[in-house]
C-alpha cells in the first residue's frame, strides 16, 4: 500500500458564498476523479444541530463533548450488546450512530434536514441526476472517527460498497483539520471498478468476477495515491458510489495536539424514473439494514458497459 495520502485541506481556500450551482469544471472533475467539494454548503446552525443530536444519544454518557479525556478511555471497551441494534457498534476508534431498523438513528428530521434533504443538497443532486429524485427518508447515519489514543498506530480501511446508491455525498459537520479523520477516497477508482458489477448500480457481482474485483482494489490501493479531505462544518463530498474509499486516520492528539472526534454524515440519491424496485433477499435494505433503504436495486437496471457508466446522470 502507498505510505502517502494526499491531503486537501478545503479550509485554505478563500471563503465564498454558498454556490449550489454545478460548474463544467465541477462535472469534468467528477467524471475523472469521482468527486468534488461544495463549501459551506450546509448552514452552520442545521450542522450544530446535528453534532448536538450526536452527542444526546451516546450510551451512558460514555463520551461526552466536553470531557476529550473521555474520548481516549477505550470507550469501545463499555459498549454493551443491546447498544449495537440502538446506536450502533464503536468499534475501537470508529462508530456509525445509527439503528439497524425502520425507525431512530439517522431518520430523525433534525438530521434528514441539516444533511441530505437540505434544499442545497437536493439542488446540487437534481444537477448531477436530473429528476425526479427519490424523497430521501433516512441517512447511513452519523460517522464518528475518534482520536488515537497515544502509542496507537491506525491505518486505513479502503472498500467500495455494493448497494445501488446512483450518487453519494459525505456532509463534514465538524471542522476537520488534516490527519484527523477526514473522508478518504481514491481517484478515479470509479472507472476502473464499474465493469465489474453484474449491473451498472446493482448490488450484486457475478462468482467469477469477485476475485478479479479484490485484485483490481488490491492494485488501486498500491498505486493510486488517496486524497484525505479537510474541511469546515457544511462543506459537502460529492462522490460517485463505486469508488474506493475509506475513513482517514484520526491522529489528531499527535499531530495538532488536541484532540477532535471527527463527524461527517454520508448520504445517497437515487432517481425515481418509474423503476421498479424490488426488496434484494441478500443486500438488503430490510428490516436490519434501513440505512440502505434509499440505494434499491431496479429491474430495469443494465449490465456495465463502456458506454453507459453516466446513463442516470445529466451529462455523458
Amino acid at each position: 500500500m502507498l505510505n502517502s495520502i494526499q491531503y486537501f485541506d478545503y479550509r485554505e481556500l478563500p471563503a465564498t458564498a454558498v454556490d449550489t450551482a454545478v460548474s463544467n469544471e465541477e462535472i469534468t472533475q467528477f467524471k475523472r476523479d469521482g468527486f468534488f467539494v461544495k463549501r459551506a454548503l450546509i448552514p452552520a446552525e442545521k450542522a450544530e444541530a446535528a453534532i448536538q443530536l450526536f452527542w444526546d444519544n451516546v450510551p451512558r454518557a460514555i463520551i461526552r463533548r466536553d470531557d476529550p479525556d473521555s474520548w481516549l478511555d477505550k470507550p469501545h471497551m463499555k459498549w454493551r450488546e443491546d447498544d449495537i441494534p440502538r446506536v450502533g457498534l464503536l468499534h475501537r476508534g470508529s462508530w456509525k450512530q445509527r439503528s439497524a431498523g425502520p425507525e431512530g438513528h439517522g431518520t430523525q428530521p433534525t438530521l434528514l434536514d441539516a444533511t441530505v434533504r437540505h434544499p442545497n443538497m437536493m439542488a446540487v443532486a437534481h444537477q448531477l441526476l436530473g429528476g425526479p429524485l427519490r424523497e430521501p427518508q433516512r441517512v447511513r447515519g452519523i460517522y464518528a472517527i475518534l482520536p488515537q489514543p497515544p502509542q496507537v498506530i491506525g491505518g486505513l480501511g479502503p472498500h467500495s460498497d455494493d448497494q445501488a446508491s446512483q450518487l453519494s455525498a459525505m456532509v463534514i459537520l465538524d471542522d476537520t483539520p488534516p490527519h484527523c479523520g477526514g473522508f478518504t477516497l481514491w481517484p478515479g477508482s470509479h472507472l476502473r471498478l464499474h465493469k465489474f458489477w453484474h449491473t451498472t448500480f446493482g448490488s450484486h457481482m457475478a462468482e467469477d468476477q469477485k476475485q478479479a474485483f479484490q485484485t483490481e482494489i488490491r492494485t488501486i490501493i498500491e498505486t493510486v495515491t488517496p486524497v484525505e479531505f479537510s474541511g469546515n462544518s457544511g462543506d459537502v463530498v460529492f462522490w460517485h458510489p463505486r469508488m474506493v474509499h475509506s475513513a482517514g486516520v484520526n491522529e489528531s492528539l499527535s499531530v495538532h495536539h488536541k484532540p477532535i472526534v471527527r463527524l461527517a454524515v454520508p448520504v445517497d440519491y437515487q432517481n425515481d424514473l418509474n423503476y421498479s424496485f424490488y426488496e434484494d433477499q441478500e443486500r438488503g435494505p430490510g428490516e436490519k439494514v434501513q440505512w440502505w433503504v434509499d440505494t434499491r436495486c431496479f429491474k430495469e437496471d443494465v449490465a456495465p458497459t463502456a458506454d453507459n457508466m453516466w446513463d442516470a446522470y445529466t451529462f455523458d
